[in-house]
């Protein structure tokens, strides 16, 4: 396997910058996610690595050796597309085999690897079909497959599964992590759905405009979002970005209601702000804490059951809220309900840069926040869905 290198690699189209100054490392084994929205320039990345796409400044390493203006077929990678890419004439044995068979190989080497890699995905009594007899599900296990024969040292997927319908995506997802497992192949996944992201990803490059937003762990861009943009666009719904007035400790929300502010980012919040100014307080729905002694009070706006869970709407005063609770719960519209908030998963954002306020943590506080974090990556696996 590899590393793969990008240092401040960009991409111009005329005056059009598709992506903008970049350093990324994606280590050996890793495999990491580009995520975004249409137009934030993941693809344009992913090509740029591959070779299919020339850089317009920067360079691109892999395993330390210079590929900026290599030829793709120098750098040793290999690709999987959304849209299979078989060729139409020739048999899944045979599109499999193709990429060894160019390179050369002995018939007794190519017979070897393609019933290796058919048997690893499940496709060997498939071999002998054509592309227009394999559902999409199987077309894309064979474009899988031609990807893995040739074993290189990185792979480069650009949304395999998105032309899948849900139920072939939630077991093309599955197979591909565990080839991820048991292959341990450094690979760049780019994807619009964050649910692809989070179950996937070891870590997550969430990117819009042709900038880079974060960079972290599932966990991390979900439970503690570096600025507004990644707040809103991880989650479904996204995190909720309520602005108050920050006064002596206390945050009054709209609605009259006053939020006494944790300790800890009490401090934070007096360095970044003085003693008074905007905040955007920001909280995951399952932060919410339906309780008869919160110290906030909203009115049912709607209800929705979601099986395992019922998400409440809240109206703070015509700013709509959204709260995970338990899925007994079934208020009529219009009822007011006290709430409280986690401590623990509650974010500050300053409403002039829209970047995340952070506490100066040290090693104790790091390790109280990690049942936070594993709480926080759980809940995005099992309640986010696609934005973008």
């Amino acid at each position: 396997m590899a590393t793969i290198e990008l240092r401040q690699v960009e991409k111009k189209f005329g005056d059009l910058h598709a992506v903008k100054p970049m350093d990324l490392t994606v280590h050996d084994g890793e495999f990491m996610v580009l995520l975004g929205p249409s137009g934030c320039g993941k693809t344009t990345t992913l090509r740029m690595i591959s070779g299919l796409e020339a850089v317009t400044g920067g360079q691109i390493l892999i395993d330390g050796r210079d590929v900026t203006w290599a030829h793709p077929s120098d750098r040793d990678i290999a690709l999987v597309f959304q849209f299979f890419a078989l060729y139409p004439h020739l048999s899944a044995w045979q599109n499999i085999a193709f990429p060894l068979q160019a390179e050369g190989e002995s018939r007794v080497n190519i017979e070897k690897r393609v019933s290796e890699v058919a048997r690893m995905l499940g496709i060997k009594h498939l071999l002998h079909l054509r592309p227009k007899a394999l559902s999409g599900g199987d077309k894309q296990r064979v474009g899988l497959a031609r990807a893995l024969v040739r074993r290189p040292a990185a792979f480069l997927m650009d949304e395999p599964i998105g032309a899948l319908d849900a139920d072939a995506r939630e077991t093309m997802r599955a197979e591909i992590k565990q080839f991820h497992l048991t292959q341990n192949a450094t690979t760049v996944y780019v994807t619009h759905d964050q649910i692809e992201a989070m179950a996937l990803g070891d870590r997550i490059v969430v990117m819009s405009m042709g900038v880079v937003q974060q960079v972290g762990t599932p966990a991390e861009v979900y439970y503690d979002p570096a600025n507004l943009f990644v707040a809103r666009f991880i989650g479904s719904p996204g995190m909720n970005l309520v602005t108050g007035g920050y006064a002596d400790g206390v945050v009054h929300l709209p609605g009259s209601n006053p939020y006494p502010v944790p300790p800890a980012w009490n401090t934070a919040l007096q360095r970044e702000m003085g003693s008074e100014g905007d905040v955007i307080v920001g909280f995951r729905p399952e932060a919410g804490r339906v309780t008869g002694t919160g110290p906030l009070v909203a009115e049912v706006y709607a209800t929705e059951l979601h099986g395992a869970y019922t998400v409440l709407h809240l109206s703070l005063n015509g700013t709509v809220v959204h709260i995970r609770a338990d899925r007994g719960i079934d208020y009529p519209i219009g009822t007011a309900v006290r709430f409280d908030l986690d401590p623990e998963i509650v974010r500050f954002f300053d409403p002039q840069t829209e970047a995340a306020l952070r506490l100066p943590f040290d090693g104790a506080q790091d390790k109280a926040q990690e049942p936070a974090l594993r709480r926080a990556q759980d809940t995005a696996l099992t309640g986010g869905s696609t934005n973008g």
